[in-house]
């Protein structure tokens, strides 16, 4: 009788037995090692999918935090008469660009009651003052500044 060297046989029969436990888990729990690979496989491919999206988020957040932007701070008010408001306010943006910005009268209840579009033209600085006249339609109580935007 011819015998298999010391090491075949064992190896061939531990083989064979984690061939038969694999299928035995397989068969218990509903998955292979086949299905094992393409899982992984689509785990690393939604891990890239949403890398490449929060990379994409991130750069859009970075170009619109870095956009330049015109603001406006209120300063104060006075109301000379039921007919208008004047309205100081400073206005910082870069220096050579023009903005807009909207400037509304308020009755005692919160309501609008004179709106003017002003335009800031470029200055010598990031920071200037203005003072406008806001026709009213009512006595109004207090004088504004709603928002800033510079134009193209």
């Amino acid at each position: 009788m011819t015998s298999a060297p010391a090491g075949e046989g064992t190896s061939a029969r531990a083989h064979a037995g984690a061939t038969d436990v694999s299928a035995l888990l397989a068969e218990r729990y509903g998955r292979s090692a086949d299905q094992e690979g393409r899982s992984r496989r689509q785990m690393w491919m939604v891990a890239a999918a949403c890398t490449a999206a929060g990379l994409v988020v991130l750069v859009l957040i970075s170009i619109t935090l870095l956009r330049p932007a015109a603001t406006a701070r209120d300063v104060g008010f006075a109301v000379p008469d039921e007919a208008q408001v004047r309205v100081i306010f400073d206005v910082t943006k870069p220096a050579d660009r023009s903005a807009v910005c909207t400037v509304e009268a308020l009755n005692t209840g919160f309501g609008q009651v004179g709106l003017l579009d002003v335009v800031i033209p470029p200055s010598d600085g990031p920071t200037t003052r203005h003072t406008v006249a806001v026709a009213t339609t009512e006595l109004a109580t207090t004088g504004v500044v709603r928002e800033c935007a510079l134009l193209d």
